[in-house]
């Protein structure tokens, strides 16, 4: 019933910024996360501490797991059998989560990792189980982590501690064709994600830390293309929804059962999403168009959004941005830029300190 509601937001959603009011805008500085001889670097997550990680793609094509410390890229270790790995998670504690695959002629061998910041030569393994593959996609400050494990190609969603070991959340009551994932939880242990039918679209979901059940996170999203992609301590999570029932999924907040377009997040482009959001309520993700293959990456702060590389002071080496990732409680914004024709970098946005010189922005 809260479609036609916020049918409006959509079409709010793809004005420009400045037809919304707002305190100051944000500037920022793009650095990139430089690794030599890397053909693409992609970030994946950010914690208080500034430390990034994420996955490049080495000189002979291997995907390799990274930590960036702030100062230096570390390559993180795998286990002896597993050609590559990948970091897709960092709490506030270094605590790293990921994986580490070998493929083969009957598949791939897939064993979830547990890292730390603090002595990152070692690491622990989580989940090695080939009939119940685990892929982490987040770990909270408790040390809980939330992803998928695959079991004969179909996915349900998972929970696993070092105390309570690996927990089957399943899959939503929705037909035996369904299969779930989890994308993110917050230290309150609230917990989001996604559903969908094999072959269907995906729906968002929630669900809470010991309490089984996976249940849709707002009104209208199990009848629309829907994800939920990442969530504050507050419990407002963001991602994306076709809210007006015209093919187009935009980014959304999700509170309170309702999900919200963000005004302005498509930046003049036809679809998007929300992929992060710290407790000062600013939202990271990204605005595309498929038929024009057009990228933007928007931060939205007190309610209005911005094209992120508009509000930095240079563009450091990026053509265009692709997609802001992820953001920690400081601001500071990790990404994804396009490098010449067809690479992928990483970058890291620092906000600038509120000077009179960028009061007007940048000159062009």
């Amino acid at each position: 019933m809260h479609l036609r509601i916020l049918a409006l937001a959509t079409l709010l959603a793809t004005l420009p910024a400045a037809a919304h009011a707002g305190g100051p805008a944000p500037h920022y500085h793009l650095t990139p996360i430089a690794i030599a001889d890397a053909n693409g670097v992609y970030v994946a997550d950010i914690n208080e501490a500034g430390q990034a990680v994420g996955y490049y793609v080495d000189a002979d094509f291997v995907n390799q797991a990274f930590l960036f410390d702030g100062r230096k890229v570390i390559t993180l270790p795998r286990p002896a059998g597993r050609d590559e790995a990948m970091a897709t998670a960092i709490n506030d504690l270094g605590q790293i989560v990921g994986y580490a695959t070998t493929v083969t002629d009957d598949g791939a061998l897939t064993t979830a990792m547990l890292w730390n910041a603090a002595n990152p030569a070692d690491y622990t393994v989580i989940g090695d189980d080939q009939a119940n593959k685990l892929d982490p996609a987040d770990i909270n400050n408790a040390g809980v982590v939330v992803g998928l494990a695959s079991q004969d190609g179909a996915f349900r969603a998972f929970t696993w501690s070092q105390a309570g070991g690996l927990v089957d959340d399943g899959v939503p009551p929705n037909g035996p064709d369904s299969q779930a994932y989890w994308s993110a939880i917050n230290d309150a242990g609230t917990i989001v994600g996604g559903w969908n039918a094999i072959g269907a679209l995906t729906h968002a979901t929630t669900g809470r830390l010991g309490t089984p059940g996976i249940l849709p996170i707002a009104d209208g999203v199990d009848a629309v293309a829907s994800m939920a992609h990442g969530i504050a301590e507050d419990g407002t999570a963001v991602g994306e929804m076709d809210v007006d029932g015209s093919g187009n999924a935009v980014p959304v907040t999700f509170r309170d059962g309702v999900a919200r377009a963000i005004p302005g997040a498509l930046l003049g482009l036809s679809t998007g999403g929300a992929y992060g959001i710290n407790s000062a309520g600013t939202i990271v993700g990204r605005a595309q168009d498929f038929a024009t293959l057009s990228f933007k990456a928007f931060v939205a702060v007190d309610g209005v959004a911005y094209d992120l590389l508009q509000q930095s002071d240079g563009d450091a080496g990026y053509p265009y941005l692709l997609k802001a990732a992820a953001i920690n409680d400081h601001g500071v914004i990790v990404g994804l830029g396009r490098v010449g024709d067809f690479e992928v970098g990483s970058f890291i946005a620092t906000p600038l300190a509120g000077d009179a010189i960028f009061a007007d922005g940048f000159d062009g």
